[in-house]
């Protein structure tokens, strides 16, 4: 077990003991000395009968020892452990990312992929107590975090993402929908929620049923949208490195990606969410899912058990706070008695 003082510093208070000790002996050399001045030796028993500095050293040794327990306690001894249940209450939460070549398009700056990477990003940064998964999609959807309250793991597998991660190519947006809802049907007595990005161009997949697999699981699918209707080209890459050219048809022509949100908006809609832009500023986008999302009803997920370091400052504060207390009681100025 790992025992220490958290403020070490307050240590120096400790240098006042010696001046501490050399009040109490310059004291008592004194008090001695006034009464030797007062009285001969053989006169001062039958004047002040017994002499006795008993009460007066004992006082003054109590409020040394209290000034020593209150700088223990100053610096906060703390160690071993001490086991504590807390309550945590939050909502389930995928994250369904379309990782197909479109999103490499750059109508929304820097493109649709790093918007949408940076709209997860922060959306994380200011949730707290929820538990998150990722579900990534092109033509297939593969799962690539389980549900979990572990924020910076899920940051790391998000800057893993890329349009190169999933080789068959599409838009599979149903796929990717019923994926999410099965790792969250696992889940119960909880809120359960989809944020789905996508620039909306769904080319297979059964829509009707993955709203109604949603429903089933009492899951809200929130969508955003990633592009613009003016469409941009697509841009080729080669191992992470970009070409200077674009995506053509088997004509030739550059093949324009538009977004299409029809798919998105239905989604949202037939499962109790809403549909948001994503081509606006980012911090105004999140904040607009948070806001909506936070209306979810957030219930007792589990009782999760702390293991903290045990702190022990009370004890030194209130050793040295029974002491002045006893010390109080004594009468100083009948020190001569014993």
């Amino acid at each position: 077990m790992n025992w220490q003082f958290e403020k070490i510093s307050y240590f120096y208070l400790l240098l006042f003991i010696p001046f501490l000790v050399w009040r109490l002996l310059f004291l008592l050399k004194w008090k001695r000395s006034k009464i030797n001045q007062f009285a001969e030796p053989q006169l001062q028993k039958i004047i002040f009968g017994t002499i006795g500095f008993s009460k007066f050293t004992l006082s003054n040794i109590g409020i040394i020892c209290a000034f020593v327990l209150m700088v223990f306690g100053l610096a906060n001894f703390f160690g071993g452990s001490e086991k504590k249940e807390v309550k945590i209450e939050g909502i389930d939460l995928v994250f369904v990312i379309d990782v197909s070549k479109s999103m490499n398009a750059e109508d929304v700056a820097p493109s649709r992929m790093e918007k949408a990477k940076k709209i997860v990003s922060d959306f994380l940064s200011i949730l707290g107590g929820d538990r998150v998964g990722i579900v990534a999609f092109a033509g297939n959807a593969y799962p690539i975090m389980p549900l979990s309250k572990d924020y910076g793991v899920a940051e790391l597998y998000l800057n893993e993402l890329g349009t190169n991660f999933i080789t068959t190519q599409g838009t599979n947006i149903a796929d990717a929908v019923l994926e999410a809802s099965y790792m969250l049907s696992h889940t119960s007595n909880t809120s359960k929620a989809i944020l789905l990005i996508s620039d909306g161009e769904a080319h297979e997949g059964e829509i009707k049923r993955a709203i109604n697999t949603a429903n089933k699981n009492k899951i809200s699918i929130f969508s955003v949208g990633i592009g613009t209707s003016q469409g941009a080209p697509i841009p080729l890459f080669y191992e992470g490195s970009r070409y200077s050219e674009y995506k053509k048809d088997e004509n030739g022509d550059i093949v324009l990606t538009k977004l299409q949100d029809s798919t998105l908006k239905q989604l949202a809609k037939g499962t109790g969410g809403q549909y948001f832009y994503g081509g606006r500023n980012t911090k105004d986008v999140v904040t607009r899912l948070f806001k909506t999302m936070s209306t979810l009803d957030r219930t007792d997920q589990s009782m999760s058990i702390n293991y903290d370091s045990k702190q022990y400052f009370q004890y030194f504060i209130g050793g040295a706070l029974l002491l002045i207390f006893i010390v109080s009681l004594t009468n100083y100025k009948r020190d001569f008695m014993v």
